[in-house]
């Protein structure tokens, strides 16, 4: 009986760290998809610009996602008819080596007034 403790602890060790990698890995993606969509409305408005919704990326991650998302990477650009974010970064390891991207892109037309 003590010979299966032994053998099932590790597995079940593994299964935990599994779990909390994937909990910090969604908790991640989650802190750069709102990051980029609170950016995006930023930088589409009338007025706005890449600039502010750089600016904006930069700030609601450090707010939203802190240690979270690390080596974040924000790509702003807007044109006449679009604005496009860029957000990418990693998950944090818990599992020594697995170090899980996170990122996302959104996009959409820019407010402009249309007589």
């Amino acid at each position: 009986m003590s010979t299966e403790v032994v053998l099932y602890a590790p597995l079940l060790f593994l299964l935990v760290l599994l779990g909390v990698q994937m909990a910090l890995w969604a908790l991640a993606q989650l802190g750069v998809q709102h990051a980029a969509n609170h950016a995006l409305q930023s930088t589409r408005v009338s007025g706005g610009t890449a600039a502010a919704g750089h600016a904006d990326a930069t700030a609601v991650l450090a707010q939203v996602a802190g240690h979270v998302v690390t080596d974040a990477r924000v790509s702003v650009q807007r044109d006449a008819d679009t604005a496009t974010v860029v957000v990418a970064g990693r998950a944090p390891a818990v599992i020594p080596g697995l170090r899980l991207p996170v990122d996302t892109r959104v996009a959409a037309p820019v407010e402009r007034f249309r007589p």
